[in-house]
């Protein structure tokens, strides 16, 4: 088959997140099996507009608005149309069912934006966003849709796609890559792991510590990543005199090695709790990497996570909206029962074993047929 897909960000935007990184596993085996394969996004500073990378043709146009616009002029140019397009709905929908038959289509959702609006946009735009995204599917209700986790499915039943056309495929996993290695921190030691958005809340973690210090002052937070919030994160950490427990851990501020992705690995091996309390994701692709480096996760009770985690089993579920107050009690909960932290890391390696890539993949192969 010729296959497009269509996702606002590839493997090479420095960007990119889980979502993008899980589309191209996808996206290169399907190469593997011998299907041509059109990885379409939009552009960025430095980038080349065409490049191959693991056989995938990356076609890159346009910004992070007009790139729906050029997806569709891209289309419309193709005198040998794909065979089927893989339409990655993130926050902004291609709209594809007006311009590609049914049958040639399938949209792929990591996740509802809904309450991300509240954190990412000021008003009036937060709520008018929110208002208008229901809109933006009445289009896709004829169209199959495939998602990871059973509340994104939900998420779209509750916008009007029929339940029958939704799909839901299981999330992968490079256990090649992610395995338990060597000894936890001798002192307390969590991470969190994401993009610094509002709306994946770290300085929900970085206040909880406040409170930690105050029984375990030896206890400190990694901050894994970069984004548009580090600098209000740091200033936040500056504020609480917190430097020294709260490192942040970027692509310019390697501490343990030069390779972003080892100090990643490494922590993750080391630490004794991931900390996600994001509004909201698709299923939280770092949860089962901690996981099966045998760290439990600690997160939010929203859509994608509340799949990711067995509460009691492979990590600790809070509140919807959590406080740093309760974030803190859950951290202190950790280091102060060690049959609990034990019994949590070895369910999350327990859990992490049902998830490959391969298996993984099979599945998406089959319902994109």
């Amino acid at each position: 088959m010729r296959i497009l897909f269509l996702n606002w960000k590839d493997v090479k935007n420095p960007d990119v997140g889980g979502a993008e990184i899980i589309a191209f596993e996808f996206a290169r085996r399907l190469v593997k099996d011998a299907h041509e394969v059109i990885f379409f996004s939009r552009t960025f500073p430095g980038c080349r507009k065409q490049e191959v990378l693991d056989g995938v043709s990356i076609i890159r146009r346009g910004n992070r608005l007009t790139v729906y616009l050029e997806a569709f002029l891209y289309y419309r140019s193709l005198k040998k149309k794909p065979d089927k397009v893989v339409d990655m709905i993130n926050t902004i929908c291609w709209q594809t069912p007006l311009y590609i038959p049914e049958k040639k289509r399938v949209g792929y959702v990591n996740q509802l934006a809904k309450e991300v609006f509240f954190f990412e946009l000021s008003w009036p735009n937060s709520i008018i966003s929110y208002i208008f995204e229901k809109f933006e599917y009445i289009a896709y209700r004829n169209t199959k849709m495939l998602c990871y986790s059973k509340s994104t499915k939900d998420d779209l039943i509750s916008f009007g796609i029929p339940e029958k056309n939704i799909k839901i495929f299981p999330m992968g996993m490079d256990h090649e890559r992610y395995f338990p290695k060597g000894k936890k921190s001798v002192n307390p030691l969590f991470i969190f792991v994401a993009r610094l958005v509002k709306m994946k809340r770290p300085d929900v973690c970085i206040k909880a510590m406040e409170k930690v210090l105050l029984k375990y002052p030896r206890a400190k937070l990694a901050v894994i990543g970069s984004g548009p919030d580090e600098e209000r994160l740091k200033k936040i950490t500056n504020n609480l005199k917190l430097t020294k427990n709260v490192v942040f851990v970027s692509k310019n501020n390697f501490f343990i090695d030069k390779n972003i992705k080892d100090i990643k690995l490494t922590l993750m091996r080391k630490a004794w709790a991931l900390l996600l309390p994001s509004v909201k994701e698709g299923w939280g692709m770092v949860v089962t990497e901690a996981g099966a480096c045998g760290t439990p996760a600690i997160v939010s009770n929203v859509t994608g996570l509340k799949d990711s985690v067995i509460n009691g089993k492979t990590g600790i579920i809070l509140s919807k909206n959590p406080s740093s107050d309760e974030l803190a009690d859950a951290l202190i909960q950790i280091i102060e029962d060690e049959d609990l932290r034990k019994k949590l890391g070895k369910g999350a390696i327990r859990w992490s074993r049902r998830f490959s890539w391969e298996y993984s993949y099979v599945e998406f192969a089959k319902l994109i047929r």
